[in-house]
């Protein structure tokens, strides 16, 4: 319904307290219409304005890096055709390369640096990514978009549904962009929520789909907020801990633990299975075996300041 928003949520009794039966919309020209509705989804982003009608404020968890981002043509990457990512503690950044010669780069620096980025914008992402070990080549590449960002990366998660209200996408959980997660968790809500609603919809009576929103609750809780959880304390931007520092190392220098590492990333995996007691012990052997052979070198023992990830 093109040119109308959603200016009231409709309640059962009219009091403004019970279940929610549908939504008040009003066109350009201050026009408004009623819609009923069985249920009612809010796919509206972020910045719900549904959720906002429902009184469903979200839990916050704050994110202490920015981040910009450029699509470029005919760059130069060590890993040609596959992605990268440098773990730089605290600054973080990934290369994706994509369809007709094109290569995403993003980078995530810790939020303190933000005023002196952005007063040269352009000279501060090139000379970002130019700084980074096995970086990519700017010069010679054609930038084909913008530098795009944000700044205001607030980590948000809310209760995925109430009776006759669900929430899917980043109306739901809106985590750091840094892991990817957005588009992949609004596919997997939306078809989470359509699997548990679909019988009661068709079927079944308004206390039958009440539970099914129960149910999808309950799924979305615990298929995502334990993912949300890390990246929302990773995007504190501070001091690695001592498990992140051992799996991420470890995924550097070993095809298992890389290969582990990206079913994690990926979110194919959840944290019990990533920190599961063979993967920490495959880990710790990864690296013990670096370091002897380190020594044995004649190098320096400390791990490298800076961690890249080369994905499939």
């Amino acid at each position: 319904m093109p040119g109308k928003s959603a200016n009231l949520l409709l309640r059962e009794g009219g009091n403004g307290m019970g279940r929610v039966s549908g939504v008040a919309i009003r066109d350009r020209t201050g026009n408004t219409q009623e819609i009923y509705a069985r249920l009612v989804v809010a796919a509206d982003g972020r910045d719900s304005k549904v959720a906002e009608l429902a009184g469903a404020g979200p839990k916050t968890k704050p994110n202490n890096r920015f981040i910009y981002f450029a699509h470029y043509r005919n760059l130069h990457t060590v890993s040609g055709k596959r992605s990268q990512m440098w773990l730089l503690e605290p600054d973080t950044a990934y290369t994706f390369p994509n369809d007709d010669g094109v290569t995403l780069l993003t980078c995530l620096p810790a939020r303190e640096k933000l005023p002196a980025f952005k007063k040269d914008l352009e000279g501060s992402f090139a000379r970002f990514f130019e700084d980074l070990p096995e970086g990519p080549q700017l010069a010679g590449a054609e930038r084909v978009s913008k530098i795009m960002g944000a700044t205001n990366l607030v980590n948000r998660s809310r209760p995925a549904a109430m009776d006759g209200l669900a929430f899917v996408g980043d109306a739901a959980l809106w985590s750091d962009p840094l892991w990817g997660v957005g588009c992949g968790w609004a596919f997997q809500s939306a078809e989470w929520l359509a699997d548990e609603t679909t019988h009661a919809l068709t079927n079944s009576g308004l206390e039958d789909l009440d539970r099914a929103l129960v149910r999808y609750r309950e799924k979305h809780r615990k298929k995502l907020s334990g993912h949300h959880r890390i990246i929302s304390d990773f995007s504190a931007a501070g001091p690695y801990n001592p498990i992140e520092r051992l799996m991420f190392s470890a995924a550097a220098r070993d095809e298992r633990a890389a290969r582990h590492f990206h079913a994690f990333g990926s979110r194919l995996i959840g944290v019990r299975q990533f920190l599961a007691p063979r993967a920490v012990a495959h880990a710790l052997l990864v690296d013990a075996r670096y370091l002897v052979r380190r020594r044995r070198d004649g190098r320096n023992d400390e791990l490298p300041e800076a961690l890249a990830v080369r994905g499939r």
